[in-house]
């Protein structure tokens, strides 16, 4: 079901170029920590710029139809460049009591190289100008 809603979301006509992971596969049921652990492995992933494999993934559920959809499971540890936009990666967590959410995240920009003559730099950021 999950699947299938994010495949209506992303309907881009492009196929299989959005990886989809998971934390259970790395560290198994979490139930209400789940979406913070996801958040967690996201923001990771964005900083290492390296995309974990979704472990012991062999078969896909037949219901849900890969073929004609932008997601694939990946099942290596893969590269992750961007191709002159931002990393861009989003976390859902639909949990059973009815906690669903869904985040993006997109890598930072680029740090400048601050000026050497201040051992400490002040960093002003705003939701409001971002």
């Amino acid at each position: 079901v999950e699947i299938e809603a994010l495949r209506l979301a992303f309907n881009t006509g492009k196929r299989h170029f959005c990886a989809l992971g998971s934390v259970k596969t790395n560290v198994g049921h979490l139930d209400a920590a789940a979406g913070v652990t996801g958040f967690i492995k996201t923001v990771l992933t964005l900083n290492q710029g390296c995309i974990p494999p979704s472990l012991h993934f062999e078969i896909p559920n037949p219901e849900i139809d890969f073929e004609n959809s932008p997601f694939y499971v990946n099942t290596a540890l893969k590269e992750w460049k961007n191709n002159g936009s931002p990393l861009r990666a989003g976390v859902s967590s639909f949990g059973i009591g009815g906690t669903n959410a869904h985040v993006i995240l997109e890598e930072p920009p680029p740090l400048n190289s601050s000026d050497a003559s201040r051992s400490h730099q002040l960093l002003v950021i705003s939701a409001k100008n971002i």
